[in-house]
């Protein structure tokens, strides 16, 4: 009876034994698992909070983008429109001259001027055409005489504010006095130079 409790203890023990070596080993295994996995649960969550804050960086920065580019077309469309102001009332006051300077004694002698400038450059042309406004035909016996021994034919010009054009079909050349081509090389320069100082402001 003794020896059969003896066995009975030794194949409990051995089996209690092998039970706690196999529970070991599936704990073991359970705990490498479960480490692997939380390595693995760690990578990919700071992989996408890496991924979310590269998106977020991304967003303020396309955000900030948007928001300094309307704020430079605002600039520039304002800056646009007082350019605009700035030149109608810069424009105005010449043209107010301009026909100021029309009705005094001086514009008279001025075209005679430009007509002897022109026919230097057309070569006293004898088929000399000038082109004058309408309201400026008064002056024409004072150009015929600054203009002596030269045939000139005086026709009415599309021109507005003031001077005169000539041109000789003879020698193929005109000459463009009028102060409406005048006006319209200032009204480039202005341009020009305002985009000039325009850009150095934004700079």
């Amino acid at each position: 009876m003794p020896e059969n409790n003896q066995k009975l203890d030794h194949f409990t023990a051995t089996i209690l034994n092998e039970a706690t070596a196999e529970n070991e080993q599936a704990l073991a295994d359970f705990q490498k698992e479960r480490q692997a996995k939380l390595a693995q649960a760690h990578r990919e969550a700071r992989a996408e909070a890496r991924a979310y804050l590269r998106a977020s960086v991304d967003r303020a920065r396309a955000d900030a983008g948007h928001q300094v580019s309307r704020r430079m077309q605002e600039s520039k469309r304002t800056l646009f429109q007082r350019r605009n102001e700035i030149a109608e009332q810069v424009f105005g006051q010449v043209r107010e001259r301009i026909a100021a300077y029309t009705q005094t004694p001086e514009y008279g002698r001025r075209l005679e001027d430009l007509l002897r400038q022109a026919l230097a450059v057309l070569e006293n042309g004898d088929d000399t055409r000038v082109y004058l406004r309408p309201e400026d035909r008064s002056y024409i016996p004072g150009l015929r005489d600054a203009a002596p021994g030269v045939h000139l034919t005086f026709l009415d010009g599309s021109f507005r504010l003031g001077g005169l054009v000539a041109e000789s079909p003879r020698c193929g050349k005109r000459v463009d006095s009028s102060f409406d081509s005048r006006m319209s090389e200032l009204s480039g320069h202005f341009a020009e130079l305002f985009g000039i100082s325009l850009s150095d402001a934004e700079a």
